[in-house]
């Protein structure tokens, strides 16, 4: 406890003050106290609804490719051999033969003979192609003389002069011709011939294959023959006859004219009735010189005879 006393004394004015005293009682603070024992905790509430899902991010960049494995052991079957290992294989091929599978080399060929080839397509529609022209096989004879189906009349046609008469061959077998001839007609004389053979284009007179040149002074009843040396595989040929230089006064070879009873051949049909005169041939006008590529080659109901002997 404090006591204050202050006394103010004054001459003109008396102030007497009365002294104030203050008392302050002062506690001394306690320790505290430990706490309570917490409360049970509340009921959750309700979860809120889930918010919207966000954009995908960016793909990622790709890692680097990882190091290639070694080579394992190869398992294969005859005709393929290994004889590798895990870490490098080494197969070899058979070779196919008649009595062993294998690979087999492509061969483009209708006359090959081989048992270790294998035939291409092409190979196979050539021969196709060959077997749907061929009506009947006919042994090539040494020293024969062959023409078309109706090549082997012998009656009296009159030729247009300096006209190309194409007369269609088949060749069943591969040849060597030496002859090319034909036949002088009744009346013939001084005739001047140009004999040939042309190349086939489905069906019809393309381009030459051989020239054989002209032969002069054919005549009535002989053989006008000029020598050669061809080659001819088998297929579809054209015969080519021409007369050149001054025309005779009678321009006839043995041959099937309209009057004729020819029974057509194995390339060219057009008969307008059963025995009637049809298509013989082709026939080419206005040719002077050596023979060149077919044009303009109408049909035509006559045709000499030109004939190929085999060598």
């Amino acid at each position: 406890m404090s006591d204050n006393t202050l006394t103010v004394t004054e001459v003109v004015n008396s102030v007497t003050v009365t002294p104030v005293t203050n008392t302050v009682t002062v506690s001394e603070v306690g320790t505290q106290g430990p706490a309570g024992t917490n409360g049970t905790n509340g009921t959750n509430g309700t979860n809120g609804t889930n918010g919207a899902t966000g954009a995908t991010g960016a793909t990622g960049a790709t890692g680097a490719t990882g190091a290639q494995g070694s080579s394992g052991v190869v398992t294969v079957n005859a005709p393929i051999t290994n004889a590798g290992t895990s870490s490098a294989a080494n197969l070899s091929v058979s070779t196919g033969t008649t009595s062993a599978v294998g690979v087999l080399q492509l061969t483009d060929s209708v006359s090959s003979t081989s048992t270790t080839t294998a035939a291409t397509p092409n190979s196979v529609k050539t021969a196709y192609d060959l077997t749907t022209t061929k009506q009947f096989q006919t042994l090539k004879t040494t020293g024969l003389y062959y023409t078309s189906g109706q090549g082997n009349r012998l009656s009296d046609t009159t030729v247009v002069h300096q006209t190309t008469y194409y007369l269609p061959i088949i060749i069943q077998n591969a040849i060597t011709a030496d002859r090319i001839s034909l036949r002088g007609g009744t009346g013939l004389s001084a005739g001047t011939v140009r004999l040939g053979i042309y190349n086939d284009s489905n069906g019809v007179p393309s381009t030459v294959l051989l020239d054989a040149g002209t032969f002069a002074g054919a005549s009535a009843g002989t053989i006008c023959s000029i020598t050669i040396s061809q080659s001819l595989s088998v297929g579809i040929y054209w015969l080519a006859f021409c007369q050149q230089g001054t025309a005779p006064t009678l321009s006839v070879y043995s041959g099937s004219g309209a009057s004729s009873t020819a029974t057509g051949n194995a390339v060219i049909s057009g008969w307008s009735a059963p025995n009637a005169a049809g298509v013989m041939a082709y026939a080419q006008t206005s040719v002077t010189g050596a023979f060149a590529t077919a044009s303009s080659i109408p049909a035509s109901t006559i045709s000499p005879s030109i004939w190929i002997r085999t060598a």
